[in-house]
């Protein structure tokens, strides 16, 4: 089973447009399973129509939590507190709200009697779910919540059991934005990587700290230039980027309000575009295939 992951240096390049239309063209040859590894801003799912078969917590991270048996409502919790996480109750009972609560613990070691508890902390769910495309694994990072990383990992170690238990063909990751933990946790492991990219001046500089990150685990990787014909002198720096550092160029995409439109249907442009459009996509699908 080969693994391949779409990424992008930064958000907004159509990282999941391209991921959405390669979910339901491979799909139509292989046994696939997908992931959505972009725990932070999840946009997979709202191309794929999943149906949910399994949720999951996901914890991270500490909370405080009172002991209401045990405490003697003496308020140093409250005067210790930097972030105005504790507050009373009506009947004059302390209690930290868990919204507010950084897990700084200073509560837990000025408390007199040892009334305050440290518990993990519920920071998002993650799903199990069947598209028509094949099953699906996403997640939902709450608010605020940090450890995307760790959850990433989550993702892919359980999309990738399951499409071992299952003798998947492939598995199809779409990757968080940038070039944070959450990246570096989406690429470990995989075959190879999709760089997804567009010709403006910040595409190209975070399409070259992208290319740092998949050389530094020498992971081959490609590029999918979306939107080529907005700037025709970036589009040849790209090129020639494409060239210098061995990044093969397996897709141009024009920029077309068509498409736009198309995935606004919520399904994979693939399904909803005709003509021309339709033809960069399946291109774009033969170069990777030639790849993997």
């Amino acid at each position: 089973m080969k693994q391949i992951l779409v990424i992008s240096g930064k958000g907004g390049t159509g990282k999941t447009t391209i991921a959405g239309a390669l979910a339901d063209l491979a799909s139509r040859e292989k046994r696939i399973v997908l992931a959505d590894a972009d725990v932070d801003a999840a946009n997979l799912e709202l191309l794929l129509e999943p149906e949910k078969q399994e949720t999951f917590s996901f914890r991270a991270g500490k909370t405080a939590v009172i002991n209401e048996d045990m405490c003697i409502q003496c308020g140093r919790c409250e005067e210790v507190c930097r972030f105005e996480a504790v507050e009373m109750k009506e009947d004059g009972t302390y209690f930290i709200n868990e919204s507010m609560c950084e897990g700084c613990l200073s509560c837990v070691h000025q408390c007199p009697v040892d009334s305050i508890d440290v518990v993990e902390r519920k920071s998002g769910e993650w799903y199990r779910s069947i598209t028509p495309y094949g099953t699906l694994f996403h997640a939902l990072l709450y608010p605020g919540e940090e450890n995307s990383g760790n959850l990433v990992t989550q993702i892919k170690t359980d999309a990738k059991k399951f499409a071992d238990n299952n003798q998947a063909d492939l598995l199809l990751i779409d990757g968080p934005p940038g070039i944070g933990c959450p990246v570096t946790a989406a690429c470990q492991g995989v075959d190879s990587v999709i760089i997804v990219s567009e010709p403006t001046v910040s595409g190209y500089h975070d399409m070259e700290r992208v290319k740092q990150v998949t050389d530094y685990f020498h992971i081959p990787s490609f590029l999918i230039l979306n939107k080529y014909d907005l700037n025709p002198e970036i589009r040849e720096k790209i090129i020639e980027f494409s060239n210098i550092t061995d990044t093969p160029l397996i897709g141009e995409i024009p920029y077309d309000e068509r498409i736009m439109h198309a995935q606004a249907e919520g399904k994979p442009v693939t399904q909803t575009l005709d003509g021309t459009l339709l033809r960069y996509f399946y291109e774009i699908w033969s170069e990777t295939k030639k790849h993997i």
